[in-house]
């Protein structure tokens, strides 16, 4: 006699569900951290430009070029552990 179970069915949908949550409180606890190295790219590239920008138009080749580039890397570090510090606060 081949019977199907019910129950093994019911088994099978709460086991997908339960995987479902943990994915979810998975991306959950990851999200915040997936942009920050497209802000840091981002906050580099943007002040390097205006860097850039600004050695052509006053002709102060590379000076401006180098500080817009580091104000872009402590931009960056800035929002890496702001960013950080928050999760662990809203961690605990």
């Amino acid at each position: 006699m081949n019977r199907k179970n019910p129950n093994k069915k019911q088994s099978k949908q709460d086991s997908t569900s339960k995987h479902s949550e943990n994915l979810a409180e998975a991306y959950r606890k990851v999200g915040p951290y997936l942009n920050i190295g497209v802000v840091w790219m981002a906050s580099v590239l943007i002040f390097t430009w205006i860097g850039i920008t600004l050695d052509k138009k006053w002709d102060t080749k590379p000076w401006l070029t180098l500080t817009g580039a580091i104000l872009g890397i402590i931009t960056g570090f800035y929002h890496f552990i702001k960013t950080v510090l928050s999760q662990k606060d809203s961690d605990s």
